[in-house]
């Protein structure tokens, strides 16, 4: 459960929304992706508080899994699964300001090296042999090492007695029909340049982890499996649009792992006419029409953009999304209504109708929602 949602005096506010996490489908999901990369180990990516389901409930999952390695945004959630017990390896996908060397030393994180300064900051900081994994930059134009920066990166790691390279890795910035031709060769130019440095540095192949498929990827292109797979959005049950969902999901059979559900604070009839939300956005049609005040919004994750075009399993939203609550039609009495979940309109179709993705959806969920692994 997320602290957010108790009090210091433990009250936890009455039936308020809960986002419920099913544990059985990210078994399921992990065990899609063991058998997809048998020979791969997997890191799962658990930034942006695991996607939105919250790190910390989903931390017993995590303990359990067997899984080889966490992967973060910044050195701030890596500490966070330090202080949660997490002994496993963790590393940052995303780079690290020089404030964060003493942690990561410290702490026994591994750093993605994205830029040559970081290399002599590192090891003049390490008093024993930190492992890092080096971030390629072949086409995503974002972090990591370009190519035309390797040799400079080969020289320093060699005067840095102290850096174990661990890893090499890359990632792809192509999912849809571009990724047919852009990620063969983005890994092939992958494998060249992780074995230039590999040689170079007289490092031992089977010591240095290559990777590079995430989720799509590890899904769709079997060769870009390497030693270790990276499986995000697809480990959590989500494509990134419906049309993929519709298309792709009868081939893998990923299970959704949320469900949200909010018990309504108000049930009220209205008569013909009324209007509903600001802006009156809706105005009931008949001649009366009892709806459900539900108390949660925009800042817990509903999307403003889903305002009057999307039905909740026989409840349709009515007029506009508010920061604190929504209104649904056709309701009966005040029990919890399912707002996500098995026969409700998909993750997906959230982000298709608010003109984003799931990835923004799920990172958007809110930190008043109580969390609960189930």
């Amino acid at each position: 459960m997320n602290e957010s949602a108790v009090n210091n005096e433990g009250y936890r506010g009455g039936p308020y929304p809960e986002l419920h996490i099913h544990r059985a489908a990210l078994e399921h999901n992990l065990g899609v992706f063991r058998k997809l990369a048998p020979k791969s180990r997997i890191l799962l990516p658990v930034k942006a508080n695991a996607y939105g389901c919250g790190i910390e409930t989903l931390f017993p999952f995590f303990q359990s899994a067997a899984v080889d390695m966490l992967g973060v945004a910044n050195v701030v959630e890596a500490m966070q699964l330090r202080r949660l017990g997490w002994q496993k390896p963790v590393m940052i996908f995303g780079g690290f300001f020089a404030d964060g060397v003493r942690g990561i030393v410290d702490h026994g994180i591994i750093p993605s090296l994205t830029d040559l300064w970081q290399v002599q900051a590192l090891d003049a900081a390490a008093a024993k042999p930190v492992d890092i994994h080096i971030k390629l930059d072949l086409g995503m134009g974002r972090i990591g090492i370009q190519k035309r920066m390797v040799g400079e990166l080969i020289a320093a790691l060699a005067a840095a007695p102290r850096l174990r390279v661990a890893g090499i890795f890359t990632h792809f910035p192509h999912t849809g029909a571009e990724a047919e031709r852009a990620t063969p060769a983005q890994n092939d130019e992958f494998k060249r340049v992780a074995g230039e440095i590999i040689a170079a540095l007289r490092l031992k192949r089977e010591d240095v982890l290559l990777h590079a498929a995430n989720s799509y990827s590890a899904a769709f292109f079997p060769e870009t499996h390497h030693d270790m797979i990276r499986p995000g959005i697809l480990f959590y049950g989500y494509y990134q649009c419906e049309a993929d969902r519709l298309e792709f999901n009868t081939r893998f059979n990923f299970k959704p792992c949320l469900e949200l559900l909010a018990t309504p604070i108000s049930v009220r009839t209205l008569e013909k006419g009324a209007g509903i939300s600001y802006a009156s956005l809706y105005h009931v049609a008949a001649e009366t029409e009892t709806v459900a005040v539900l108390p949660l919004g925009y800042a817990d994750g509903i999307p403003r953009a889903l305002s009057n075009d999307i039905d909740f399993g026989g409840h349709p939203l009515r007029g506009r999304v508010t920061m604190d609550q929504i209104i649904l039609g056709n309701a009966g009495d005040a029990s919890p209504i399912r707002l996500l979940g098995e026969g409700l309109p998909s993750l997906e179709l959230w982000g298709d109708r608010a003109k984003s993705f799931s990835y923004e959806v799920m990172a958007h969920l809110g930190n008043r929602l109580r969390r609960v692994l189930v």
